[in-house]
Protein backbone atom coordinates (compact mmCIF):
# COMPACT_ATOMS: atom_id res chain seq x y z
CA UNK A 1 0.00 0.00 0.00
CA UNK A 2 1.31 3.34 -0.87
CA UNK A 3 1.24 5.53 1.86
CA UNK A 4 1.97 9.24 2.65
CA UNK A 5 5.52 8.97 4.23
CA UNK A 6 6.48 12.81 4.71
CA UNK A 7 4.31 16.02 6.25
CA UNK A 8 3.92 19.00 5.98
CA UNK A 9 2.04 20.40 8.68
CA UNK A 10 0.41 23.69 7.80
CA UNK A 11 -2.06 24.88 10.78
CA UNK A 12 -4.70 27.53 10.07
CA UNK A 13 -4.82 30.01 12.82
CA UNK A 14 -6.52 32.93 13.68
CA UNK A 15 -8.02 35.24 11.36
CA UNK A 16 -9.45 39.14 10.30
CA UNK A 17 -12.18 40.01 8.61
CA UNK A 18 -10.88 41.62 4.68
CA UNK A 19 -14.17 42.12 3.18
CA UNK A 20 -17.79 41.72 2.83
CA UNK A 21 -18.11 41.20 -1.05
CA UNK A 22 -21.18 39.87 -2.39
CA UNK A 23 -21.68 36.41 -3.24
CA UNK A 24 -24.45 34.90 -5.80
CA UNK A 25 -27.08 32.25 -4.33
CA UNK A 26 -28.98 30.24 -7.17
CA UNK A 27 -31.98 27.84 -5.39
CA UNK A 28 -32.17 24.31 -6.53
CA UNK A 29 -35.53 23.18 -7.86
CA UNK A 30 -37.41 20.61 -5.89
CA UNK A 31 -36.99 17.02 -6.73
CA UNK A 32 -40.24 15.29 -8.23
CA UNK A 33 -42.96 15.07 -5.43
CA UNK A 34 -40.27 15.16 -2.75
CA UNK A 35 -40.60 16.51 0.52
CA UNK A 36 -37.15 17.89 0.82
CA UNK A 37 -34.30 18.17 -2.05
CA UNK A 38 -30.40 17.95 -1.44
CA UNK A 39 -27.75 19.22 -3.37
CA UNK A 40 -24.38 17.32 -2.74
CA UNK A 41 -22.41 17.61 -6.34
CA UNK A 42 -21.72 19.69 -9.30
CA UNK A 43 -19.58 19.20 -12.54
CA UNK A 44 -18.05 21.40 -14.89
CA UNK A 45 -21.41 21.75 -17.02
CA UNK A 46 -23.31 22.65 -14.00
CA UNK A 47 -25.07 19.33 -13.41
CA UNK A 48 -25.96 18.68 -9.92
CA UNK A 49 -26.25 15.56 -7.98
CA UNK A 50 -27.79 14.20 -4.72
CA UNK A 51 -31.11 13.29 -3.61
CA UNK A 52 -34.24 13.36 -2.11
CA UNK A 53 -37.05 12.47 0.03
CA UNK A 54 -40.48 10.88 -1.74
CA UNK A 55 -43.17 12.91 -0.20
CA UNK A 56 -45.57 9.49 -0.78
CA UNK A 57 -42.90 7.00 0.04
CA UNK A 58 -40.80 8.63 2.66
CA UNK A 59 -37.83 7.17 1.16
CA UNK A 60 -34.65 8.73 0.00
CA UNK A 61 -33.59 8.60 -3.83
CA UNK A 62 -30.60 9.80 -5.57
CA UNK A 63 -30.80 11.96 -8.65
CA UNK A 64 -28.62 14.19 -11.00
CA UNK A 65 -29.98 16.66 -13.63
CA UNK A 66 -29.44 20.04 -14.55
CA UNK A 67 -30.82 23.63 -12.71
CA UNK A 68 -33.75 23.47 -14.77
CA UNK A 69 -35.10 20.86 -12.38
CA UNK A 70 -35.06 18.05 -15.52
CA UNK A 71 -33.88 15.00 -13.21
CA UNK A 72 -33.01 11.80 -13.44
CA UNK A 73 -33.90 9.14 -10.50
CA UNK A 74 -32.29 6.20 -9.20
CA UNK A 75 -31.84 3.86 -6.47
CA UNK A 76 -28.58 2.19 -5.64
CA UNK A 77 -29.92 -0.69 -2.81
CA UNK A 78 -32.91 -0.52 -0.10
CA UNK A 79 -32.57 2.01 2.88
CA UNK A 80 -32.41 5.48 0.67
CA UNK A 81 -29.26 6.39 -1.75
CA UNK A 82 -27.32 9.21 -1.90
CA UNK A 83 -25.37 10.68 -5.52
CA UNK A 84 -22.61 12.99 -3.33
CA UNK A 85 -20.52 13.68 -6.35
CA UNK A 86 -20.24 13.98 -10.01
CA UNK A 87 -17.61 14.46 -12.10
CA UNK A 88 -17.85 15.91 -16.41
CA UNK A 89 -17.88 12.11 -17.57
CA UNK A 90 -21.17 11.88 -15.89
CA UNK A 91 -19.89 9.27 -13.21
CA UNK A 92 -21.59 8.99 -10.21
CA UNK A 93 -20.26 8.34 -6.53
CA UNK A 94 -22.34 7.58 -3.40
CA UNK A 95 -23.53 5.20 -1.13
CA UNK A 96 -27.23 3.23 -0.66
CA UNK A 97 -28.84 2.52 3.14
CA UNK A 98 -28.28 6.13 3.62
CA UNK A 99 -31.49 6.54 6.32
CA UNK A 100 -29.64 4.24 8.41
CA UNK A 101 -27.31 6.52 9.15
CA UNK A 102 -24.78 3.69 10.50
CA UNK A 103 -21.43 3.93 8.19
CA UNK A 104 -20.57 -0.33 8.98
CA UNK A 105 -24.51 -0.66 7.26
CA UNK A 106 -23.90 1.63 4.14
CA UNK A 107 -22.89 0.14 1.00
CA UNK A 108 -20.82 2.36 -1.21
CA UNK A 109 -21.42 2.40 -5.39
CA UNK A 110 -20.10 4.40 -8.48
CA UNK A 111 -22.52 4.89 -11.19
CA UNK A 112 -21.71 4.88 -14.54
CA UNK A 113 -22.88 6.92 -17.58
CA UNK A 114 -24.56 3.57 -18.69
CA UNK A 115 -26.57 3.53 -15.67
CA UNK A 116 -24.71 0.18 -15.00
CA UNK A 117 -23.93 0.36 -10.72
CA UNK A 118 -20.64 -0.95 -9.41
CA UNK A 119 -20.53 -1.95 -6.05
CA UNK A 120 -16.67 -0.82 -4.20
CA UNK A 121 -14.87 -4.02 -3.10
CA UNK A 122 -11.68 -4.21 -1.41
CA UNK A 123 -9.84 -7.69 -2.01
CA UNK A 124 -13.06 -9.11 -3.80
CA UNK A 125 -14.93 -8.18 -0.47
CA UNK A 126 -17.23 -5.38 -0.17
CA UNK A 127 -16.76 -2.28 1.94
CA UNK A 128 -19.18 -0.27 3.61
CA UNK A 129 -19.32 3.28 4.17
CA UNK A 130 -19.39 6.33 1.89
CA UNK A 131 -17.48 7.95 -1.22
CA UNK A 132 -18.36 11.54 -1.82
CA UNK A 133 -15.59 12.85 -4.75
CA UNK A 134 -14.38 12.28 -7.69
CA UNK A 135 -12.43 13.43 -9.74
CA UNK A 136 -11.93 14.43 -14.18
CA UNK A 137 -9.13 13.26 -14.53
CA UNK A 138 -9.20 9.15 -14.13
CA UNK A 139 -12.28 8.80 -12.91
CA UNK A 140 -10.53 8.29 -8.85
CA UNK A 141 -12.81 8.65 -5.80
CA UNK A 142 -12.65 9.65 -2.60
CA UNK A 143 -14.16 7.94 0.31
CA UNK A 144 -14.46 6.45 4.36
CA UNK A 145 -14.48 2.91 4.51
CA UNK A 146 -15.92 1.03 8.30
CA UNK A 147 -13.06 -0.86 9.19
CA UNK A 148 -14.39 -3.91 11.61
CA UNK A 149 -11.90 -5.05 12.90
CA UNK A 150 -10.71 -1.79 14.53
CA UNK A 151 -14.15 -0.32 14.88
CA UNK A 152 -13.64 3.08 13.42
CA UNK A 153 -13.97 5.22 10.09
CA UNK A 154 -10.91 5.08 7.62
CA UNK A 155 -10.06 7.80 4.65
CA UNK A 156 -9.75 5.99 1.10
CA UNK A 157 -9.03 6.67 -2.24
CA UNK A 158 -10.74 4.24 -4.97
CA UNK A 159 -11.12 3.62 -8.81
CA UNK A 160 -13.54 1.97 -11.15
CA UNK A 161 -15.13 0.19 -8.52
CA UNK A 162 -12.20 -0.58 -6.34
CA UNK A 163 -10.66 0.27 -2.73
CA UNK A 164 -7.28 1.78 -4.40
CA UNK A 165 -5.19 2.53 -1.12
CA UNK A 166 -6.27 4.49 2.48
CA UNK A 167 -5.05 7.85 3.36
CA UNK A 168 -2.00 7.80 6.01
CA UNK A 169 -3.45 10.52 8.55
CA UNK A 170 0.22 11.11 10.52
CA UNK A 171 -1.57 12.46 13.81
CA UNK A 172 -2.30 10.26 16.17
CA UNK A 173 -6.53 10.12 15.68
CA UNK A 174 -9.69 8.00 16.23
CA UNK A 175 -10.74 8.38 12.73
CA UNK A 176 -10.86 9.78 9.61
CA UNK A 177 -12.70 10.68 6.31
CA UNK A 178 -11.69 11.41 2.77
CA UNK A 179 -14.35 13.45 0.91
CA UNK A 180 -13.07 15.56 -2.14
CA UNK A 181 -10.02 14.47 -4.74
CA UNK A 182 -9.29 16.65 -8.14
CA UNK A 183 -7.53 15.98 -10.83
CA UNK A 184 -3.87 15.91 -9.13
CA UNK A 185 -4.35 13.49 -6.89
CA UNK A 186 -5.18 16.15 -4.06
CA UNK A 187 -7.64 14.50 -1.05
CA UNK A 188 -9.31 16.34 1.75
CA UNK A 189 -11.30 15.35 4.78
CA UNK A 190 -10.96 15.37 8.12
CA UNK A 191 -9.71 13.41 11.15
CA UNK A 192 -10.92 13.16 14.96
CA UNK A 193 -8.65 13.94 17.54
CA UNK A 194 -10.44 15.41 19.32
CA UNK A 195 -11.54 18.10 17.84
CA UNK A 196 -12.01 17.32 13.84
CA UNK A 197 -9.55 18.95 12.04
CA UNK A 198 -9.44 19.30 8.28
CA UNK A 199 -6.93 18.07 5.92
CA UNK A 200 -5.64 18.56 2.73
CA UNK A 201 -3.21 15.71 1.20
CA UNK A 202 -0.87 16.15 -1.99
CA UNK A 203 1.59 13.83 -2.99
CA UNK A 204 4.10 13.11 0.63
CA UNK A 205 2.59 16.68 2.14
CA UNK A 206 -0.04 16.95 4.17
CA UNK A 207 -1.34 20.47 5.29
CA UNK A 208 -4.01 20.25 8.09
CA UNK A 209 -7.24 23.20 8.33
CA UNK A 210 -8.81 24.73 11.13
CA UNK A 211 -11.35 27.40 10.45
CA UNK A 212 -10.31 30.71 12.08
CA UNK A 213 -12.56 31.57 14.57
CA UNK A 214 -12.13 31.12 18.32
CA UNK A 215 -15.73 29.82 18.49
CA UNK A 216 -14.43 26.91 16.08
CA UNK A 217 -15.33 23.30 17.93
CA UNK A 218 -14.42 21.58 14.66
CA UNK A 219 -13.52 21.59 10.43
CA UNK A 220 -14.41 19.62 7.93
CA UNK A 221 -13.00 19.64 4.22
CA UNK A 222 -15.49 18.24 1.93
CA UNK A 223 -14.30 19.18 -1.68
CA UNK A 224 -11.18 20.08 -3.99
CA UNK A 225 -11.50 21.42 -7.42
CA UNK A 226 -8.47 21.69 -9.71
CA UNK A 227 -7.84 24.98 -9.01
CA UNK A 228 -6.96 24.56 -5.41
CA UNK A 229 -10.16 26.01 -3.94
CA UNK A 230 -11.65 23.76 -1.49
CA UNK A 231 -15.24 24.05 0.42
CA UNK A 232 -16.01 22.88 4.00
CA UNK A 233 -17.71 23.01 7.13
CA UNK A 234 -16.87 24.16 10.90
CA UNK A 235 -18.82 23.74 13.73
CA UNK A 236 -19.75 26.73 16.11
CA UNK A 237 -19.61 26.16 20.28
CA UNK A 238 -23.22 25.95 19.86
CA UNK A 239 -23.46 23.58 18.17
CA UNK A 240 -24.22 25.29 14.68
CA UNK A 241 -22.80 24.68 11.06
CA UNK A 242 -20.80 27.12 8.81
CA UNK A 243 -19.18 26.43 5.72
CA UNK A 244 -16.68 28.42 4.06
CA UNK A 245 -14.72 28.42 0.92
CA UNK A 246 -11.06 28.25 1.18
CA UNK A 247 -8.56 29.33 -1.71
CA UNK A 248 -4.99 27.79 -0.33
CA UNK A 249 -2.69 29.72 -2.53
CA UNK A 250 -3.92 32.33 -0.23
CA UNK A 251 -4.97 30.79 2.88
CA UNK A 252 -8.49 32.40 2.24
CA UNK A 253 -11.54 32.16 3.73
CA UNK A 254 -14.91 33.04 2.17
CA UNK A 255 -17.71 32.38 4.24
CA UNK A 256 -21.01 30.79 2.26
CA UNK A 257 -23.85 32.27 3.79
CA UNK A 258 -27.86 31.20 2.90
CA UNK A 259 -30.01 33.86 4.02
CA UNK A 260 -32.43 32.31 6.53
CA UNK A 261 -30.69 29.07 7.37
CA UNK A 262 -28.95 28.23 10.68
CA UNK A 263 -26.90 25.49 9.59
CA UNK A 264 -25.14 25.26 6.27
CA UNK A 265 -23.40 22.64 4.53
CA UNK A 266 -21.05 22.95 1.70
CA UNK A 267 -20.34 19.80 -0.02
CA UNK A 268 -18.52 19.96 -3.81
CA UNK A 269 -17.12 22.69 -5.77
CA UNK A 270 -16.93 22.46 -9.60
CA UNK A 271 -13.55 23.75 -11.32
CA UNK A 272 -15.70 27.44 -12.22
CA UNK A 273 -15.92 27.90 -8.59
CA UNK A 274 -19.75 27.29 -7.86
CA UNK A 275 -20.40 25.30 -5.18
CA UNK A 276 -23.01 22.79 -4.33
CA UNK A 277 -24.49 23.75 -0.60
CA UNK A 278 -27.40 22.62 1.66
CA UNK A 279 -28.88 24.16 4.53
CA UNK A 280 -32.31 24.25 6.74
CA UNK A 281 -33.28 27.03 4.60
CA UNK A 282 -33.09 24.86 0.99
CA UNK A 283 -30.69 23.41 -1.57
CA UNK A 284 -28.80 25.94 -3.43
CA UNK A 285 -25.86 26.53 -5.98
CA UNK A 286 -23.71 29.03 -4.66
CA UNK A 287 -20.42 31.23 -6.23
CA UNK A 288 -18.07 33.76 -4.98
CA UNK A 289 -18.30 35.58 -8.12
CA UNK A 290 -21.63 36.07 -10.65
CA UNK A 291 -19.28 35.49 -13.36
CA UNK A 292 -19.01 31.79 -12.13
CA UNK A 293 -22.54 30.92 -11.77
CA UNK A 294 -25.47 30.36 -13.79
CA UNK A 295 -27.66 33.36 -14.78
CA UNK A 296 -30.25 33.63 -11.92
CA UNK A 297 -29.78 34.09 -8.26
CA UNK A 298 -29.83 36.91 -5.70
CA UNK A 299 -26.60 38.50 -4.11
CA UNK A 300 -25.47 37.63 -0.73
CA UNK A 301 -22.77 38.63 1.55
CA UNK A 302 -19.60 36.79 1.45
CA UNK A 303 -17.04 38.19 3.98
CA UNK A 304 -13.20 36.81 3.55
CA UNK A 305 -10.95 35.80 6.57
CA UNK A 306 -7.61 35.54 5.87
CA UNK A 307 -5.40 32.31 7.76
CA UNK A 308 -1.93 32.74 9.04
CA UNK A 309 -0.03 29.36 8.96
CA UNK A 310 1.18 28.38 12.25
CA UNK A 311 5.33 28.40 12.92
Amino acid sequence: MSLLRSVFLGCVAASAVMSAQAAVLIPIPAGPNSSSTTAFGINDSNVISGSYVGANDGIEHAFFGTLDGNYTSFDAGDGGTQARAINNGGIIVGFSNSQNGNTADQPIFERMPSGKLLTVTANGQQIFGRAQGIDNARNRFAGTRWDFGNHQAVAFKGEHGQWRKDVRIPEVHQASEANGINSDGTVVGDYFRPPTHGFIGSGNKMQIVDYPSEQNAGTVLEGINDSGQTVGQWVDSAGNTHSFLLDVATNTFTDINVTGATNVYAWNVNNSGAVAVSSDAGSFVWCKKARQCPAGGAAIAAPEHSGKPAR
